[in-house]
């Protein structure tokens, strides 16, 4: 199973498939104990980073700029050729302000980086400080969100490697040790495939409801059930729409959550409101 985290990022280079790189050898070292060779890392780009000397443009700003499918494999920043491009990138000292890398096995960048609190699953308590420092995992819909991004939009790079060559070596094994074809596809993943947007109703006739978009809706909605007791009320799917490709069903899914706002449970919260009927959600899905 492949696990997937993010981590904030100042920028990033949109040609090459750059080192995962860290302050401390300790963040570094937590980055590994947390994660398995394989698994998927997010670089969302910081909206107010710690150094207020940082420049970074406002159209990447809270955005999802690329992903590394990452190894355990370390190395000094230094051997990669990277040095610092900008004064924020150095310490009082003047050492570069990251020596400390982790070696990917692949990297992508996205063509239109999407807002990571526009991504269905997003909620008021993803943003984490650990995130600004190390790796934070995530899970259920907004992992799979991510993992869409890279069959929908990824652009896959060349991965940067050391200045020696065992460890490029080392790399082409990885890739063909860990394939990647996607979340829990046994083949190249569709990317034409049609996304709908969903809305359910926590019990039936409900006013407590998600909306949110998937390929499989009805499959997303059972899973939302798979640790409610029996008991309790049970997600149901009352509307199925079909909408296109994922980022265009990502773009309605936003503009409900902007006229459905005041129903939120909290402000930035697109994906369970309180108080709304379904019949009226559903209408105007249909006008859109």
């Amino acid at each position: 199973m492949t696990n997937v985290f993010y981590t904030y990022v100042w920028g990033g280079n949109e040609n090459r498939g750059g080192p995962v790189i860290f302050t401390s050898k300790a963040n570094r070292t937590m980055a590994i104990r947390g994660s398995q060779e394989g698994d998927l890392v997010f670089a969302v780009v910081s909206r107010n980073p710690t150094n207020p000397n940082v420049e970074i443009p406002e159209k990447l700003k809270g955005r999802v700029f690329g992903a590394w499918q990452i190894s355990h494999m370390t190395a000094d920043t230094a051997e990669f050729g990277i040095e610092a491009q900008h004064s924020w990138d150095r310490m009082k000292d003047g050492s570069y302000r990251w020596p400390f890398a982790i070696q990917p096995i692949r990297a992508w960048k996205f063509k239109e980086p999407p807002e990571f609190k526009e991504l269905s699953g997003y909620g008021p308590n993803i943003h984490t400080q650990r995130a600004i420092s190390t790796l934070q995992e995530l899970h259920d819909e907004l992992a799979e969100s991510l993992e869409d991004l890279i069959a929908s939009n990824g652009v896959e790079l060349e991965v940067m490697t050391p200045r020696f060559k065992a460890l490029e070596s080392r790399v082409k094994q990885l890739q063909q040790k860990h394939p990647y074809a996607g979340r829990e596809y046994s083949v190249q993943p569709d990317i034409s495939a049609t996304n709908s947007i969903y809305i359910a109703t926590l019990g039936k006739g409900g006013r407590v409801i998600k909306i949110g978009h998937a390929q499989n809706a009805v499959e997303r909605v059972d899973s939302f059930n798979k640790y409610r007791m029996s008991i309790e009320k049970q997600w149901i799917l009352h509307t199925n729409q079909p909408i296109g490709t994922v980022l265009e069903a990502i773009a309605i899914e936003r503009k409900l959550g902007e006229i459905y706002s005041g129903h939120r449970t909290e402000p930035n919260n697109n994906e369970i409101y309180v108080g709304l009927d379904p019949i009226i959600v559903s209408s105007k899905l249909m006008q859109m």
